[in-house]
């Protein structure tokens, strides 16, 4: 096994026992009950690396004549979780700020299947991003009777332009309005009226993320 660090308290404790068990890794892994090296090597880089993973090497472990002191063990996942907390924190806060840098008003559209008709095929075309349309970026600033007056004019045109219908989700039944990263979106018609007959917003399948 090559040599292993971890940014992680659990780290620690982990590669000290293996360190100190007198056993070489397989061997101490083979005593913990893992038959599959390369699975119990994979479990442990997960706590190592990610600070999380699965728990059964660790109920393993604490199963065995190694077992780390059970108040060591608390102290040690207590300042594990508090670690793993803020860097998701930080993560998410990134990804928050990237996307309100990114973003641009936008008129997505609402379609009548809430379930594509292939889904492979939908991801890989973008979803329904295509469908919709780019705003003005200063629109939200534009006085509102402005706004509705615009988009009065452009919903139709792309009702038209795309002859009211997505590719795998069926008909266009309506468009959401998304003037800022932080607004909840304003439901309109096909024709760009306000939408006042209270409709879910589950229909709004406009793109799917892969990761």
């Amino acid at each position: 096994m090559k040599a292993r660090h971890s940014n992680y308290p659990i780290g620690t404790p982990l590669l000290h026992l293996i360190d100190q068990s007198g056993l070489d890794p397989k061997a101490f892994f083979a005593e913990l009950g893992f038959t599959n090296f390369s699975k119990a090597i994979e479990r442990l880089d997960s706590w190592l690396v990610h600070g999380e993973g699965n728990a059964l090497l660790l109920e393993r472990l604490q199963s065995s004549r190694f077992a780390i002191d059970g108040n060591l063990l608390k102290q040690v996942m207590a300042e594990n979780d508090v670690l793993v907390k803020r860097e998701r924190e930080a993560v998410a806060k990134r990804e928050e700020d990237e996307a309100r840098t990114a973003f641009q008003p936008r008129l997505e559209v609402v379609p009548e299947l809430s379930r594509p008709t292939q889904i492979t095929l939908f991801c890989l075309s973008g979803g329904n991003q295509r469908f919709g349309s780019r705003l003005p970026d200063d629109i939200s600033a534009w006085p509102w009777d402005d706004q509705l007056a615009y988009l009065k004019q452009v919903v139709p045109e792309n009702f038209a332009k795309h002859q009211g219908r997505t590719y795998f989700t069926g008909k266009i039944i309506g468009y959401l309005y998304r003037r800022t990263f932080d607004s909840e979106p304003i439901q309109l018609t096909v024709t760009g009226d306000l939408e006042t007959q209270g409709e879910p917003l589950s229909h709004a399948v406009a793109y799917l993320r892969l990761r």
